[in-house]
């Protein structure tokens, strides 16, 4: 919301800062500063984590992936074989990609219609991003929600070979988002996590 003028005179600061001071800037349009500004200092998401997922068919995902999560547990410990496993998590893969599109078209749509016919191409551009990027890490903190569940469950039942498997799962799910965070396909990095979580199952 800075004019030009503003904005030159803020980056002169952040060119020269004074001693011992630290500058935090916050917008909720990071896509309208000047990429002279946005070149000079580091950036940090803060998602609406706590809002509810707008994709049609989230609620089911989650209990999908509750129940792969309990077969891992339960198969594995009977000498199952890792097929349905496999095909579960590919099966999580696709719906997940399929749901996040869909959901980022018509929440990108809907902020569309409520852009000033100013706005330009470039503008658009950033804020179909934002959306996308928003949805993927509330998706994902939702996947981690119900893996913290499921962890907890089995903890709670005394289940003390659980804590191996459940630290790595929790370590691939670290490392998944932080893979998002450098633009790495969610699809990939949601097949990363799930194929992490299978291999330490497996092993128990």
């Amino acid at each position: 919301m800075l004019s030009a003028s503003a904005f030159n005179a803020l980056l002169k600061t952040l060119e020269e800062p004074p001693a011992n001071t630290t500058l935090l800037l916050l917008t909720a349009r990071p896509h309208a500063l000047l990429p002279t500004i946005r070149s000079r200092v580091l950036h940090f998401r803060f998602p609406g984590l706590s809002a509810a997922v707008p994709a049609e068919g989230w609620e089911a995902w989650i209990a999908d992936y509750r129940a792969w999560l309990e077969l891992l547990g339960q198969g594995v410990a009977a000498g199952r074989s890792a097929a349905e496993g496999i095909f579960g998590l590919y099966g999580l893969v696709a719906r997940f990609g399929s749901m996040l599109d869909k959901a980022s078209a018509l929440e990108t749509t809907r902020r569309k219609a409520l852009l000033p016919e100013a706005t330009d191409d470039d503008e658009v551009a950033a804020i179909e991003v934002e959306i996308s990027v928003g949805l993927r890490m509330r998706m994902f903190a939702g996947i981690e929600a119900a893996t913290r569940a499921h962890s907890l469950k089995l903890l709670a039942s005394g289940d003390n070979e659980a804590r191996r498997p459940l630290i790595a799962s929790t370590d691939a799910l670290e490392r998944a988002a932080g893979l998002l965070r450098v633009n790495l396909n969610e699809s990939a990095a949601l097949e990363d996590f799930l194929l992490a979580s299978l291999r330490v199952w497996t092993r128990r």
